[in-house]
């Protein structure tokens, strides 16, 4: 297979030193799991080209860019958005890059839009699933949702820790239960509070298969009538779910992968490994595992490993 008809990996990350030497002054000293992964271009093409990844869409991921300081955030988001243009520059062919937004700062958020969109050229843009005690879907960003709609951005939702009190002597991994439900909750967030409603051009994609959403959606959908906020999802949540796009990050087995089927439209899933957050080995794992489930067509499977990522990003058709 020739590298134009292979893989378009969505959900792919980057570490750079400087972001490691940030997440260190604010006493981050790893992953959700682990001390932090060691990173590279080279460690990335390397995977890519065992797997046949044409392109990489980079992001940066959790923690983010919020540390408490405003400055400190507007500062660091331009570096790491800088960082992804200066990357996909040099080999537009093979990567890309979703930018993050200043956040909590929503007049700042809005003029780095405008610089990433218009300037920096980049593909999309990366929200975590909350910021400053606040969810995606949160009403306080609304007019952060409202530009992107009317540029019809690709909105990249990867999970983060979850707001709020720590449970005593809690100390299980974050990324192995919280992550998949705090995808949930934003998908959720988006469709109960209205902005799948009023922001039908925002192209929303959800990390590793949407999280427990495929194994909640109907349970979700039997209280369409019943909830206080049904006037702002009037067709109903699973119309809502099935505009998700969906990547398939770390759901390398047939129990996940059909699940989603079970709802998402198979031309919305697309080819993701969370690389470098999770070793070469456990990407390639999970990678053989997605090539060996028999839910797809042939048609399907090339439609995932590429085409649906195509009709998001029209330059790498």
């Amino acid at each position: 297979m020739t590298l134009t008809s292979a893989r378009i990996d969505v959900h792919h990350h980057v570490l750079p030193e400087f972001y490691k030497e940030a997440q260190r002054g604010a006493g981050i000293t790893g992953s959700a799991y682990r001390g932090f992964p060691e990173w590279s271009v080279e460690g990335s093409l390397a995977l890519m080209d065992h797997q046949r990844i044409a392109t990489t869409i980079f992001s940066f991921t959790s923690p983010g860019v919020w540390f408490g300081d405003l400055a400190q955030t507007r500062a660091l988001t331009m570096r790491c958005n800088d960082f992804l243009a200066e990357t996909a520059a040099r080999r537009p062919d093979r990567f890309g890059g979703f930018a993050f937004l200043p956040l909590p700062d929503v007049d700042a958020a809005l003029k780095e839009i405008e610089r990433v969109f218009d300037v920096l050229k980049l593909d999309g843009v990366c929200l975590l699933t909350s910021v400053d005690e606040r969810y995606i879907g949160h009403q306080d960003f609304e007019p952060v949702y409202a530009e992107l709609n009317r540029r019809k951005a690709v909105v990249f939702i990867h999970p983060c820790y979850p707001p709020g009190t720590e449970a005593r002597d809690y100390d299980i991994p974050r990324m192995m239960i919280d992550y998949p439900f705090e995808t949930t909750k934003v998908a959720t967030n988006l469709i109960m509070r209205g902005v799948m409603e009023r922001m039908p051009d925002i192209k929303f994609i959800l990390s590793h298969a949407g999280g427990t959403l495929p194994m909640l959606a109907h349970r979700i959908s039997i209280f369409d009538k019943m909830t206080p906020q049904k006037a702002n999802y009037p067709q109903g949540a699973l119309a809502y779910i099935k505009r998700f796009w969906f990547d398939t990050a770390l759901s390398g087995h047939p129990a996940p992968l059909d699940a989603l089927r079970a709802f998402a439209d198979p031309a919305r899933i697309l080819f993701g490994t969370d690389y470098p957050y999770v070793s070469e080995d456990v990407a390639n794992a999970e990678t053989a595992g997605l090539d060996a489930y028999t839910g797809f067509s042939v048609a399907e499977r090339q439609m995932v490993a590429r085409g649906n990522a195509e009709a998001l990003f029209t330059r790498l058709r």
